[in-house]
């Protein structure tokens, strides 16, 4: 036990770059290479869970007169201060990049807050003895609505048929896509009209 507390003061002291270092596993780039560890397979696990259980996609048959927009899966190690693990992060999106504008989106401007205005809000809050809150929406993107016909490759890991003759159809926003801040702003101004 008290070598290794004595090792964890070592890697936690900072000027010890090399126990930072060797607590630092480097993210996967590829399926493959995140496949082979158990961590990967529950994170994975757990967003195609997440996109089934919010409908956000069914599998159909290839169209033959509509392009298809490629996918992949994104990995991403979050860590603590002391540089060891906080979690597994990695998320399914669509490449929007491949998508055709006119096609398969239309408008995509999204209104963004500028810090100014973060600023003035929190120096206000601060003056008058406000509480402030604030939140994170793990799948944000996943609650807006989309009005084009979009087809995405299936992810890697968990096709439900064959992969050169089925696709999935996407019924609602998705990350990645050109439309998807757009839809949701437009979903949560909607709930805000309300």
């Amino acid at each position: 036990m008290g070598q290794h507390k004595d090792h964890l003061e070592k890697v936690r002291d900072p000027r010890n770059i090399l126990g930072m270092l060797q607590l630092i596993k480097a993210d996967p780039s590829t399926f493959e290479e995140a496949v082979e560890h158990r961590e990967w397979k529950d994170a994975m696990n757990e967003e195609y869970q997440c996109i089934i259980k919010n409908g956000i996609l069914e599998i159909v048959p290839r169209p033959q007169d509509k392009s298809v927009v490629n996918s992949k899966w994104i990995y991403k190690i979050k860590h603590e201060v002391d540089g060891s693990i906080d979690k597994y992060k990695e998320r399914f999106v669509a490449r929007g990049f491949s998508q055709l504008e006119g096609i398969e989106y239309e408008e995509t401007f999204a209104p963004t807050t500028r810090y100014t205005t973060i600023r003035s809000l929190v120096s206000l809050a601060a003056s008058m003895g406000w509480n402030i809150h604030q939140m994170h929406l793990k799948t944000a993107f996943l609650n807006g609505t989309i009005d084009e016909e979009v087809y995405i490759e299936q992810p890697l890991g968990f096709e439900v048929q064959d992969r050169k003759a089925y696709v999935c159809r996407l019924k609602k926003a998705f990350y990645g896509l050109k439309q998807a801040p757009r839809a949701w702003y437009a979903r949560m101004d909607a709930y805000l009209q309300e």
